[in-house]
């Protein structure tokens, strides 16, 4: 959202007689007029050996190639393929492993971490249950496994059949894979819960501990100490974070590449690096790599390059762009001061790979400081402290 600014001057009619000395602008009037002169926000001059031991640095605006893109938006969600349940091995009653309290929402758990037990129901019954639900399990899997046969040899003879001068669509095709993904999914699911049953079955009468099997952080708690449970009753779900997925909605009748990446930047995080997205899969996910900060949930901007010719333009790199007051600033040495430093508002709302794309207040050949704008901003407001208190 752009802001705008009003400056609001006051003008006051003094009469009555003045010493000469009243008369002459003050330190704070003169560094206003150098403001006002210089047409921008701030300007603060540094003798060039000053600037030397200050390490600042400063080069040349050239223009650059700035791709088209589209800008979309979504939100971060955890990748599916990251996130797994872990469940009661057995019937019985949960427990708080020793030493430790039951996990947090947001809690990281390393891989083989216990952290609670199941205190295993006894009786026939029981034994009973688990013997008949480890048979429908077993019968399950052989469903599941014929049937992922089955799908593996007619995808394999469609995509001849597409490969043989497209005698079936690719569409076909790609269902086909999706129904030989989903069979090998209910396999898997499937013989998970075959070991879960069948250690359940030799343990009757035991505590059975709770481990995380990976590490990941805890997204859900799904029982507490205290409750009975089932044999594969989720007791909690972990996610691993160090990637997510960017899911994002493209406006009717606009259509984006269905291949290649884009740059993905989370809400509030306009003035850092976007980070790479990567598109998976046909739907419009961009899978990118997360940190501490990023989170699922979290509204995000995509940039996503389009084809077509690049124009020329200005980029203010990151490394010359300094914060304040709510706002971002660059610093521009003066051609004909070369120990006076100009400063000039940078617009954030086109973020680039480097940095920003502006279309006014800079201009080609402008000896821009790449860095040590944070210490002219410093010797900037110091300055003026100190004109104000004289």
């Amino acid at each position: 959202m752009n802001r705008v600014w009003v400056l609001v001057v006051g003008v006051g009619l003094l009469v009555g007689c003045r010493d000469a000395d009243d008369k002459k602008p003050s330190a704070a009037s003169a560094a206003k007029k150098d403001d006002d002169d210089a047409g921008s926000s701030g300007v603060v001059t540094l003798k060039a050996d000053a600037a030397k031991r200050a390490g600042i640095k400063t080069d040349d605006i050239e223009l650059s190639a700035i791709a088209r893109e589209m800008v979309v938006y979504g939100r971060l969600e955890e990748d599916p393929s990251a996130s797994f349940a872990v469940r009661s091995p057995a019937s019985g009653t949960l427990r708080v492993a020793a030493g430790r309290g039951w996990p947090a929402i947001g809690e990281s758990l390393g891989a083989g971490t216990v952290f609670g037990a199941v205190e295993v129901r006894l009786g026939v019954t029981d034994k009973v249950a688990l013997s008949t639900q480890l048979a429908q399990a077993r019968a399950e899997l052989a469903s599941a496994n014929a049937a992922l046969a089955a799908a593996k040899v007619a995808h394999e003879r469609l995509r001849k059949l597409n490969a043989d001068d497209k005698n079936v669509s690719d569409r076909v095709v790609q269902e086909a894979l999706a129904r030989v993904s989903a069979e090998e999914a209910r396999v898997a699911g499937t013989g998970v819960l075959i070991q879960t049953l069948e250690s359940g079955l030799g343990s009757l009468g035991n505590a059975r501990a709770l481990v995380a099997e990976r590490a990941g952080n805890v997204m859900e708690l799904l029982a507490q100490p205290g409750e009975s449970v089932e044999p594969g009753t989720p007791i909690l779900r972990l996610a691993k974070l160090d990637h997510l997925l960017a899911r994002v909605e493209v406006p009717m009748g606009e259509h984006l590449p269905t291949s290649g990446g884009a740059r993905v930047i989370p809400a509030g995080f306009d003035d850092r690096p976007a980070l790479v997205g990567e598109r998976v899969g046909q739907t419009l996910l961009y899978k990118v790599a997360s940190n501490a900060e990023v989170r699922p949930g979290m509204a995000v901007s995509v940039h996503v390059a389009l084809p077509g010719a690049t124009h020329q333009g200005i980029v203010i790199p990151r490394s010359a762009v300094v914060q304040w007051d709510g706002r971002y600033w660059a610093y521009v040495r003066d051609e004909d001061n070369k120990e006076k430093y100009v400063r000039r508002a940078v617009p954030i709302d086109k973020p680039v790979a480097g940095g920003f794309v502006v279309a006014a207040g800079f201009g080609k050949g402008d000896d821009l400081v790449i860095v040590g704008a944070q210490t002219l901003l410093s010797e900037e407001f110091k300055s003026r402290n100190e004109a104000d208190s004289n």
